[in-house]
């Protein structure tokens, strides 16, 4: 299993340099070795310095070629404090060089070994330098490339008759344990390195690969079996979840890059594992045989001993699941557990690996969550709107009409007086008609209706006037200060709304019948002030924005408006007069 991992592992890493041979993964290897090489800068000194201390007290090298080892570890030594000072002296550590030292090092290697002729002292401390340094550098394929030349060594002196068998005074046991320690070791770093750089390649996938926004109020089922496929590396994945606010279940199968979504009943698959596994991740080695390990957490894994099966029978039965990895993840009311079928060679870490994968999933779900909930409050807050636009607009029209109505049946006016009236209602009505279907137009995607709302304040305010006059009988005057301000289309059109409540207001309950409006800018904000002759809301002093937000008290629709608008509503009793101030931002 372990041979047909790695070799999965190296042909995985293989197919991924050929394909992407300037990707982030290169990046990231790179960055490493450029941190390695201040390390083995350091170690490269120490061992320069211990090689030539031992060859000074071993006696043991030819006399004729002692000179020679001397001198050339001086050499080394000379090399690895200039390679230290040129690693170093770099502000930012990056790869340069690399290859050129480490053939100094591996050439360095050679001629002592033919110099010394023996496996011990310098050789056998420079060895396992070599051979860690290629493996920092370039991982599997520096350990075995670097092993396969130590082994050529050893070969050389051993048919060189310099070595055990054919040298009766060198040490046999020595040399037979330093060929195996550097076989082993070479077997173990290549494994090393092909294990490090599987791991790198599993993290950058997680990393490298985002899964798409959710968009709308649709689950983001296809991109979460996406990712998670592209990173798990898997031809097939389901995932099924349910919502509490829904009345079914949810089956999302991914295969080669199809996805089809199905909304089944509730009760679909139940229960998608055994109770004892609800909140486990699973790797299932054999589904119809319930051979599974569990993950228990902090890296533990029991083997699954229950009579079920590991996963839902009839999903077991419908996709012919045999190995799979399973992962669950709860995001808000959605509970949601993901099947990755048919992993390449399984492992615990690819356990861990879709542990991730499913937080990924779950920040997904609950992405597409936060999106329905804003969704649908900004659906509740524009009912509101239109709510209350009608209410300030077509509302308080019928009800001034409705008075003049009351008003006209009680008088004894003249007909002519009557028909005039009359007519006048009649054009109230068509104003109001235009008003409504502006309503309905501006409601529509898209529109971008001109006409009234591309004319200037002043018109626009002389035109609300006329209309409140001939609506409520009453004296209506304005002002603007200055007499050219200019404010935003939608600051203007609630500015409107909010004249016309007011308006609606003093006539209706406070029996107003001279009413004064003035517009003015405040640094950054737009002051209305709207003062009428009626009777007010029965308090003889100024109530501020919070009092009356706390209190309940005044005008609720001018309240909720200012609010939305962030801005602030006051209302104050001057001698005869009620006084209304509201302050909002002069832009949206």
């Amino acid at each position: 299993m372990a041979v047909k991992y790695w070799a999965s592992a190296i042909s995985t890493v293989r197919a991924e340099n050929g394909l992407a041979p300037a990707t982030n993964r290169q990046t990231w290897i790179n960055t490493f070795r450029a941190r390695s090489d201040a390390v083995i800068a350091i170690a490269r000194i120490v061992l320069a310095i211990g090689s030539l201390w031992i060859t000074w007290l071993d006696a043991a090298i030819w006399p004729a070629r002692s000179q020679l080892v001397f001198w050339l570890l001086v050499a080394y030594l000379a090399y690895a404090i200039a390679a230290a000072h040129f690693v170093w002296k770099a502000q930012v550590h990056r790869v340069r060089g690399t290859l050129v030292r480490h053939i100094i090092d591996v050439a360095t290697l050679v001629a002592l070994a033919l110099l010394t002729g023996r496996v011990s002292g310098p050789v056998f401390m420079l060895m396992p330098f070599v051979q860690l340094t290629a493996t920092l550098h370039w991982l599997w394929r520096g350990a075995l490339w670097t092993g396969f030349i130590g082994v050529a060594i050893l070969a050389y002196l051993a048919l060189s008759n310099t070595v055990w068998p054919f040298n009766s005074d060198v040490d046999a046991a020595v040399a037979l344990s330093f060929i195996l320690f550097l076989l082993t070791a070479t077997v173990l770093l290549t494994w090393l390195g092909t294990h490090q750089e599987a791991v790198r390649s599993e993290l950058l996938r997680l990393v490298e690969r985002t899964p798409g926004a959710p968009d709308g109020r649709d689950w983001p089922a296809e991109a979460a079996l996406d990712y998670a496929a592209q990173v798990m590396r898997v031809g097939r994945a389901l995932l099924i979840w349910s919502d509490g606010d829904e009345p079914w279940t949810h089956l999302a199968t991914w295969e080669n890059g199809a996805c089809e979504v199905r909304h089944l009943s509730p009760t679909a698959y139940l229960p998608w594992t055994p109770e004892a596994l609800e909140h486990a991740s699973l790797l299932i080695i054999d589904a119809k045989r319930s051979r599974a390990l569990i993950h228990r957490g902090e890296g533990r894994f029991d083997r699954w001993r229950g009579d079920e099966l590991p996963a839902s029978p009839a999903l077991v039965a419908e996709f012919s699941i045999t190995s799979a990895i399973s992962v669950q993840f709860h995001a808000s009311d959605v509970e949601a557990r993901l099947f990755l079928l048919d992993p390449p060679a399984p492992t615990l870490d690819d356990v861990a690996m879709a542990e991730i994968v499913a937080d990924r999933l779950k920040t997904l779900f609950e992405q597409a969550i936060l999106l329905r909930r804003l969704s649908d409050a900004a659906a509740l807050e524009e009912r509101i709107k239109i709510g209350r636009d009608i209410h300030d607009g077509v509302l308080q029209t019928l009800a001034g009409m409705a008075l003049q109505l009351q008003s006209l049946r009680s008088s004894k006016a003249e007909p002519e007086e009557i028909d005039r009236r009359l007519m006048a209602l009649q054009a109230m009505l068509y104003d109001e008609q235009r008003e409504l279907r502006a309503l309905i137009r501006a409601l529509e995607p898209g529109s971008d209706h001109g006409g009234a709302k591309d004319s200037p304040l002043v018109v626009r305010l002389e035109a609300l006037a006329k209309r409140l006059r001939r609506q409520w009988s009453i004296d209506f005057r304005f002002l603007l200060e200055p007499e050219d301000l200019r404010l935003p289309s939608s600051i203007i059109d609630e500015l409107m709304r909010m004249i016309a409540e007011a308006t609606a207001n003093a006539a209706r309950h406070g029996h107003a019948r001279t009413l004064e409006a003035r517009l003015r800018l405040d640094g950054g904000a737009v002051v209305l002030t709207v003062d009428d002759d009626g009777t007010g809301f029965g308090f003889d002093r100024r109530l501020e924005h919070a009092e009356l937000e706390s209190s309940k008290v005044g005008p609720r629709s001018l309240r909720e408006r200012v609010a939305t608008w962030g801005g602030e509503l006051s209302i104050d009793r001057v001698e005869q007069w009620t006084r209304i101030t509201i302050k909002i931002p002069a832009h949206p």
